[in-house]
């Protein structure tokens, strides 16, 4: 089966995030996208604010009427750092093909990754962009670019950040439209971000 891992905190998962999921799943032609919240993401860890079960939950919930996209709990479970390539190498195992996706941000993070010249050699990795990103003149990504022979696909997704949200919610704001309904009803339900400092 040939599948895209889409990674990430998703503190909390958004709309952007599922259309960028949605756009690969199309224009990659992957059988399916599975995205698998961090459980001990070592590159965010002072800017978590809900737990790995409640990103799970909420990204379970934004995607359960979408019959390619899945979710995984395979890093939440998992002791010690979430590395790409520990999920990478399981997914492998149980005899899937695999091509990471990647949000522009983390591309040009890569460097600072756990063993990236491993994951390279794993599998492909894919850079996904917004429209009018323009990731590819950083010379940052150019570097990557070089060192991995990376390639970006341009994804139909809002500018949209879990940051944002998060601080929309904090300040009593409403998030209809920016995350699925669904995980706006649990955000106001569990009262997440509600009293971050």
């Amino acid at each position: 089966m040939f599948v895209g891992l889409f990674g990430g905190t998703f503190d909390p998962v958004h709309n952007g995030h599922i259309q960028a999921a949605n756009s690969a799943h199309r224009i990659l032609q992957l059988d399916k996208v599975i995205m698998i919240p961090a459980g001990d993401p070592y590159l965010k860890r002072t800017k978590l604010v809900a737990s790995p079960k409640e990103r799970y939950h909420m990204v379970s919930l934004a995607i359960q009427k979408i019959p390619f996209l899945e979710v995984s709990d395979i890093e939440i479970f998992r002791s010690g750092p979430s590395y790409t390539l520990d999920t990478v190498r399981e997914l492998k195992r149980n005899g899937h093909e695999v091509i990471v996706l990647l949000g522009a941000d983390s591309i040009i993070e890569m460097d600072k990754w756990e063993d990236p010249d491993s994951l390279h050699s794993e599998c492909e990795v894919v850079g996904l962009t917004r429209p009018g990103f323009q990731i590819d003149k950083s010379k940052p990504y150019q570097s990557r670019q070089r060192k991995y022979s990376l390639r970006t696909i341009e994804v139909n997704s809002p500018a949209i950040s879990s940051t944002k949200v998060r601080n929309l919610v904090q300040n009593g704001q409403d998030v209809t439209g920016l995350v699925p309904q669904g995980v706006n009803e649990y955000i106001q339900k569990e009262k997440l971000y509600h009293l971050l400092a």
